[in-house]
């Protein structure tokens, strides 16, 4: 049996912007992987982003496959974009189980280098819009007898590259999902955090090409990572497989952070 049959997930972020790898015609990230993915499992799914365009591509995917998807535009930011979001998904499919954030914002840099704007623009997106999401997904995932959470993160959470802002908001997304998911664990749901390395999707390669030649020395694993690899941390997350499974961290990144 699939392993989200008969749930209702809200994938935010779930587009995807940049050129697709040779071989595929869909830009893949690890959003737009999540969404069809946790689709091929058997959620209905509501795919959120900023752009509307990019959220109607993943859900034609979707539907192409023979799954259920609506779409929404929203910027995590936007406290009213939020409370929408979620309204959107309970009109289209009658109920919310599981959240999944997987947005994020990289401006700025060392500390002397981050302008106050910067920093607050990275808080904004990066930690008080997962806030944002999860204040207002909780209520309807706990009227729908729970569910699960996962907040996407990174490794930078762990490991620093001067990115001060992204870092930060990166790490304190961390103690949000515990927080979170000991406040809610009676309602039956689980929160957790995915904390992805170096991972090929569509974005990288638009922001800074193609990589792998450069970074894959510096990976255990010889290789950076797919939003595929992502997308399947995220739902074994959301299943029941991970049904003793909260307030914790899950790390995708082929070894880099165990060196």
């Amino acid at each position: 049996m699939a392993r989200l049959a008969g749930k209702v997930a809200l994938i935010v972020g779930g587009g995807a912007d940049g050129p697709p790898r040779e071989g595929e015609k869909l830009s893949i990230g690890n959003g737009r992987a999540t969404a069809i993915m946790c689709a091929r499992e058997g959620a209905s799914v509501m795919v959120a982003d900023r752009s509307l365009a990019l959220a109607e591509e993943t859900a034609r995917a979707i539907r192409d496959e023979g799954g259920r998807a609506e779409t929404v535009e929203m910027d995590i930011s936007r406290e009213e974009d939020c409370r929408r979001a979620v309204e959107a998904t309970i009109k289209a499919f009658g109920a919310l189980h599981l959240l999944v954030n997987n947005v994020g914002i990289a401006i700025g840099g060392r500390l002397l280098e981050t302008s106050a704007e910067q920093f607050d623009r990275m808080v904004a997106v990066n930690l008080r819009g997962h806030f944002l999401a999860m204040k207002y997904a909780v209520p309807e995932i706990a009227k729908a007898g729970g569910g699960s959470i996962v907040n996407v993160s990174s490794l930078a959470a762990l490991r620093s590259n001067q990115m001060l802002p992204y870092e930060a908001t990166k790490a304190a997304l961390l103690g949000l999902s515990r927080s979170a998911a000991i406040s809610h664990a009676r309602d039956n749901i689980r929160v957790n955090t995915v904390l992805p390395g170096l991972i090929n999707s569509s974005m990288v390669r638009r922001q800074v090409g193609d990589r792998e030649a450069a970074v894959a020395p510096r990976i255990p694993m010889r290789r950076q990572g797919t939003p595929w690899e992502v997308a399947s941390a995220i739902v074994f997350l959301l299943s029941d497989e991970a049904s003793y499974i909260t307030a914790t961290e899950l790390v995708v990144d082929g070894g880099l952070s165990a060196r």
